[in-house]
């Protein structure tokens, strides 16, 4: 659940032919592997790898759009010992924005659909005491050199399944420096404001290399919520490729 996978079959296919876009072209891609998908510190793949991916494309007026996608496990995880099956274990993110830049500040507002292809039908909803997982968020982001601020705010009326969340706030606070050529490392501070749910933080702190047109990451995640194994602090391998 972020913006910016196609099917593996395509991400694979890119990977092996090294097919890349034109420097100057307003469409972009990108692919990775991650020992764990974590979703604002959540793990959404039970601790397991997850193959992710999209497309973008930006008008030179700042205007964007853009699709990405990546396995999950948390909904079929959800129904395991139940009598319903959502058939669903795949998360599509489609978002649409305008970028520019006010001075030395960059500013970025859009919306951003989450959609998980399944059938989530009233028996669904009464054997997991879950709403339909689907939620629309509108996000506003903040950039000046090193430093990023995002706050995403769910405007449909269930949030990833929790009912009643509508209005519900994500704030999210980055740092990225590049000590070294190619050596970057990277923060990540973020407050969970949900409605009809828990609050919680969670945080992030690492690194990312790049090398041969790659970009390899090691990063540390964790969050304050107790007795939950998918909330637990672990380290995320990572590499991804931008064509």
């Amino acid at each position: 659940m972020q913006k910016r996978i196609l099917a593996s079959a395509l991400a694979a296919a890119l990977l092996g032919s090294g097919a890349a876009l034109a420097e100057d072209s307003p469409f972009s891609a990108n692919v990775s592997v991650v020992s764990d998908y974590a979703f604002r510190g959540i793990s959404q793949t039970d601790q397991r790898p997850a193959l992710q991916g999209g497309f973008d494309y930006a008008h030179d007026s700042g205007f964007y759009v853009g699709f990405w996608a990546s396995n999950v496990s948390w909904l079929s995880d959800l129904e395991k010992g139940l009598d319903v099956n959502s058939s669903s274990s795949l998360e599509t993110n489609l978002y649409a924005g305008y970028a520019t830049e006010l001075g030395p500040i960059g500013v970025d507002v859009g919306l951003l659909q989450y959609y998980y292809p399944g059938d989530f039908d009233s028996e669904w909803k009464a054997a997991t005491g879950s709403k339909s997982p689907n939620t629309l968020e509108a996000y506003v982001g903040l950039s000046w050199e090193f430093l990023s601020f995002t706050y995403s705010h769910t405007l449909s009326s269930h949030q990833f399944g929790v009912e009643d969340a509508k209005n519900s706030g994500y704030y999210d606070l980055g740092v990225a420096y590049e000590i070294l050529d190619g050596l970057t490392l990277d923060a990540h501070y973020g407050y969970s404001d949900t409605r009809n749910a828990d609050n919680y933080e969670d945080w992030k702190l690492g690194a990312t290399y790049s090398y041969g047109g790659f970009d390899f990451g090691l990063h540390y995640v964790d969050t304050d919520i107790k007795d939950n194994r998918l909330a637990d602090d672990r380290f995320i391998l990572s590499v991804s490729r931008s064509f």
